[in-house]
């Protein structure tokens, strides 16, 4: 241990020495660097909300200026989904322009789980709404601000494709079956185009 002290403590003074040769100190040297809007932070973490996906929370990468990816999960209020995006930033500065195009999808409760979901009776009655699947593709226009600080406003407007599913639940045991309408018992599929909305944030490190 003695050893590891006195190489680190070399260490420090070595790098002390070249920052004040170069007359800018450490701490100095990383504010700017933070500070700098020309420099790209590579990695983040964004939280948002929108229609039809809900709350969202990604992780991001930005491999160039022009590009950014992000993956990760929504959910809506009745069950979790999964998503991945693209993101093209034509322009810099602190207000730019931004084309989004995401794909997401949640898959619909099984038999055995509406089952459980039906029998706990401290849960509100939803179970219609569990049983509808999505799967959405949307196109996204809208504008980010950035922040000195590595954070990122953004504002979001576009349409989404979406197609809702239900796989049937004709295997449903007694006495759950008498919950279904006869229609509802049968596999089905809707497909829509509507509008979309998204407003979140975006913390930039790396």
């Amino acid at each position: 241990m003695g050893g590891v002290s006195t190489l680190t403590a070399v260490g420090l003074m070595l790098t002390a020495q070249v920052a004040l040769a170069a007359g800018v100190t450490p701490s100095a040297e990383m504010r700017k660097r933070m500070q700098d809007p020309e420099r790209l932070a590579p990695f983040g973490l964004m939280l948002d909300a929108s229609i039809p996906e809900g709350a969202g929370l990604s992780v991001s990468f930005r491999p160039t200026q022009v590009v950014r990816l992000h993956l990760g999960g929504t959910h809506n209020g009745i069950r979790g989904g999964a998503r991945a995006g693209l993101t093209l930033l034509p322009m810099r500065g602190w207000l730019t322009p931004a084309l989004t195009l995401e794909l997401g999808h949640a898959e619909p409760a099984n038999a055995r789980g509406l089952e459980r979901r039906l029998a706990d009776r401290t849960q509100l009655p939803s179970p219609s709404f569990e049983r509808v699947g999505y799967t959405y593709a949307s196109a996204l226009l809208g504008f980010e601000a950035n922040t000195p600080g590595r954070l990122t406003f953004f504002i979001r407007g576009g349409i989404t494709g979406m197609e809702l599913y239900g796989p049937g639940m004709a295997d449903l045991d007694e006495p759950y079956r008498g919950a279904l309408a006869p229609a509802e018992a049968r596999p089905w599929g809707v497909r829509s185009v509507r509008p979309t909305a998204k407003l979140g944030i975006l913390l930039s490190f790396g």
